[in-house]
């Protein structure tokens, strides 16, 4: 087939968005391809529709759990084969998926970067047919770039596996540095074909609020504007109490965050993205792999901590191509606070340490053990055991994961799994003999195909609806069948789930030289992103020259560039009346003339325009004259 006809079939459309036909064809072509689409532009179409125009298997790097299932799912809805190899699986689930993935079963295998270097891994790539490696948010392999992903440069090492195999990297975003990283790390050879589409997109609207009582006008702003809207705060009890005074004031809004477990997790986006929540407030965890079209406007409440991040969350906003508001809520004291939150992301090796021998004993882990073990644990135990606070954790987390000591699964993200281990007639032995389960274990077969086979995802509640039964009873149910090794049922977990990938070292590895090089690097982002918030310029701009579009024309639509044309016609009102009265008095020359305005520079361009227009006429003598 034709990658139009896939694109019509899989997907239901009869044509490619701007640059995805000329990307899809690079690829095919077997040539390396770096893709910069803004968000929203159907990136991820560019390697799914090669991968199955390339034969074989797709490769994909990516570095959320969260980002991988979405996409899995999404492709499965569509009858295209796809897995997602991650550490949120338990060990049999992943040697299943390895078998599998090997055997080629599978069109489409995510993979977080970490699993590149595990020998298992790399033993398997070696006998398997990849036809296309794809490198999903490529802007982690640089340090330059706000979500820096040390395990990105893994990415070089798996290209000497999978000779003559095409690459396409995929990122929203990248400023010239991160552009040029990418295609020094992953190898990507010189004739290679890059395509970057402009950040620009006219229907958005920038706006910045300069307002200390942000809550009355987030409530104007939501009372004004009609539709759906996201408001982003930077942390989760923000989101609880900005969601209340919505509601208090008769604004329908529902908070997200990653403290909330998964079935409510899914229960608030599903509301959203039906229409029946107006307004989601959430942190930074929602919105990736979120495709809803129709939001007609984001709120960042408080300053982002890079342009990065602010494109990435306000382009959410008008996907449709409709007209849609971006507006940043700043005052003074955004900065400040900015930059307390950014500078607490980097700890000193000590304070890293002291955390990080609390969270080896907590678990239990002995000096050199531990090595490639998955441990469950309560971050709120832990907190409380050795009283530390839960923000100090995870930035502690944060830096171990960057130097390599552990990996940290956003495991939460995965809802429930089951794989019946038994046959058919041993099944149907069981229920001969323990009646009560035969509905039960029939149930789940009617609901679950493929599930002797793999691990299925399933869902307690509709298995409880089905059968009409309390959900715990459902639990308890398919734990019993579990002990007696029937079922292997891997409950929801809603804490994290450590993965150490060294022997626990008695003098952790700490990197000061990239430390001290990723805290300026963050520095300099944060000075950006008040350049946008207080720089009296068009904010579209100020954004694409962040990213290298420096001839980008001025929007028009921001709130700088509306308030200079609503100022330009009371300007050249008053040039007008000043020229006129000078003028009839005495004609002047070219240089008198701009001498007139030697106290008001930002008049010369109404001057200018005023010749242009012909209200300036030069007589003889080569003066100016008012011509009116």
């Amino acid at each position: 087939m034709k990658p139009v006809e896939i694109l019509e079939k899989y997907w239901g459309y009869k044509s490619f968005r701007p640059l995805q036909e000329a990307i899809v064809d690079s690829i095919i072509s077997k040539k390396d391809t770096l893709a910069i689409l803004p968000t929203g532009g159907g990136k991820s179409i560019c390697f799914q529709i090669p991968g199955l125009c390339l034969g074989g298997i797709t490769l994909v790097i990516s570095p959320l759990i969260s980002l991988m299932n979405d996409q899995v799912e999404n492709l499965k809805k569509r009858g295209i084969s796809a897995i997602g190899l991650h550490s949120g699986l338990s060990k049999n689930e992943a040697e299943i998926e390895y078998s599998n993935f090997k055997n080629g079963k599978y069109k489409f295998v995510y993979v977080s970067p970490e699993r590149i270097k595990t020998e298992r891994f790399r033993d398997i790539i070696l006998v398997t047919n990849i036809t296309l490696l794809a490198i999903d948010e490529a802007h982690c392999i640089s340090q330059w770039g706000y979500d820096f992903r040390p395990d990105y440069l893994l990415i070089s090492e798996l290209r000497g596996f999978l000779k003559n195999v095409p690459i396409i990297a995929l990122t929203a975003s990248a400023t010239p540095k991160v552009e040029q990283d990418i295609q020094t790390y992953l190898a990507i050879e010189n004739n290679a074909q890059t395509f970057r589409q402009t950040i620009v997109r006219p229907n958005l609207n920038y706006v910045v609020l300069d307002d200390e009582n942000k809550h009355e006008r987030l409530l104007k702003i939501s009372q004004r504007l009609t539709g759906t809207g996201l408001i982003y705060t930077r942390n989760r009890k923000s989101t609880v109490m900005i969601s209340e005074f919505l509601n208090k004031n008769g604004i329908g809004a529902d908070y997200y965050h990653a403290g909330l477990d998964y079935d409510e997790r899914f229960k608030k986006q599903e509301s959203w993205q039906n229409g029946k929540t107006r307004i989601i407030v959430c942190t930074n965890a929602f919105g990736m792999g979120i495709d809803k079209s129709d939001v007609r406007f984001v709120v960042h409440f408080d300053l982002p901590e890079s342009p990065e991040a602010y494109y990435q969350e306000a382009g959410r906003a008008g996907r449709d191509g409709s007209d849609s508001w971006c507006i940043l809520l700043y005052c003074y004291p955004d900065l400040v606070q900015a930059e307390r939150q950014a500078l607490a992301k980097f700890m000193e090796k000590r304070q890293v340490e002291l955390i990080y021998n609390a969270l080896c004993n907590h678990l239990q882990i002995p000096y050199g053990g531990g090595f490639d073990e998955v441990y469950e644990l309560d971050t709120h135990e832990l907190a409380q055991k050795y009283k530390l606070s839960l923000p100090e954790i995870y930035t502690a987390f944060g830096m171990m994961q960057n130097d390599g000591l552990l990996k940290i699964s956003e495991a939460f993200t995965n809802p429930s799994r089951l794989r019946i281990i038994a046959d058919n007639n041993m099944l149907y032995q069981f229920y001969l003999k323990n009646a009560s389960f035969e509905l039960f274990i029939k149930t789940v077969l009617r609901m679950y195909g493929g599930i002797f086979d793999n691990y299925v995802h399933i869902s307690e509640f509709d298995i409880a609806r089905n059968i009409k039964l309390p959900i715990d009873k459902i639990k308890s149910g398919l734990k019993r069948l579990t002990r007696m090794q029937l079922f292997d049922y891997i409950p929801q977990n809603d804490e994290p789930v450590v993965n150490l990938l060294i022997p626990r070292p008695v003098h952790i590895p700490y990197n000061k030289v990239r430390w001290d090089f990723l805290k300026q690097a963050a520095m300099e982002r944060l000075a950006a992103m008040e350049k946008y918030a207080t720089n009296k310029s068009c904010r579209q701009t100020i954004l694409a020259a962040y990213f290298g579009e420096s001839k980008t024309q001025i929007c028009g639509k921001c709130d700088y560039c509306r308030e200079m044309k609503r100022n330009t016609g009371k300007t050249e009102r008053d040039v007008k009346s000043f020229l006129k009265d000078n003028l009839t008095q005495k004609p002047l020359n070219y240089e008198s003339l701009l001498a007139l305005f030697s106290e008001m520079p930002e008049k010369i361009e109404v001057l200018r325009s005023l010749m242009d227009n012909g209200l300036l006429k030069k007589n003889k003598e080569g003066l100016f004259t008012w011509n009116e």
